[in-house]
């Protein structure tokens, strides 16, 4: 897991992309932006992930994935939004493990939306997105990440924590963290 200083270190999105990433749990992963063939593997992704990592990351159930949230994930404007996949080779095929993306708001402000399917979550892969997508968002301006959470979601919290300086409130009834990106 990456400490905020090497978070604070992480300026260069084109060499976070270009490279494979080993974890101390010995996990190797690509990070990539998502695209439109990756539909297939992002419904197969979505399918697997239990029906508590999806409320988690969708604030409601999710009986059946639609092909509008497999769209949310591979078909995007990057002027407004990026997509990340952190992918990981599963018998020679590319599976995705776990995906993240931003909504460029105002300026400075974006907003995370991060998952990772239920068998590598807590081995950093979450942190590994969020340090990526916290890049990208840097690049196009942004100063503050703002990530929507449900209360007891301690890993999404510390994540955002290891991105840096963090403030917590609540909106529209839900627990809302802001992170201050370093410059």
């Amino acid at each position: 897991m990456a400490s905020p200083q090497t978070a604070r270190q992480l300026v260069d999105p084109g060499a976070m992309l270009g490279i494979v990433h080993e974890l101390d749990s010995g996990l190797r992963l690509g990070v990539r932006l998502a695209r439109a063939s990756d539909a297939p593997r992002v419904r197969a992704f979505l399918e697997r992930l239990s029906p508590e990592t999806l409320h988690r990351r969708f604030f409601t159930s999710v009986p059946e994935v639609q092909d509008r949230l497999v769209e949310h994930f591979t078909f995007y404007d990057p002027r407004e939004r990026l997509v990340l996949a952190a992918t990981a080779p599963v018998e020679g095929v590319e599976e995705i493990v776990g995906l993240a993306d931003i909504a460029l708001l105002e300026t400075g402000l974006a907003e995370l939306g991060l998952v990772v399917d239920d068998e590598h979550q807590r081995q950093g892969v979450g942190t590994l997105l969020a340090e990526a997508i916290a890049s990208l968002a840097i690049q196009r301006g942004a100063t503050r990440l703002k990530a929507e959470m449900l209360d007891g979601n301690r890993g999404m919290l510390q994540v955002m924590e290891q991105l840096g300086p963090t403030m917590q409130t609540v909106e529209r009834g839900n627990r809302v963290v802001y992170t201050r990106l370093p410059e």
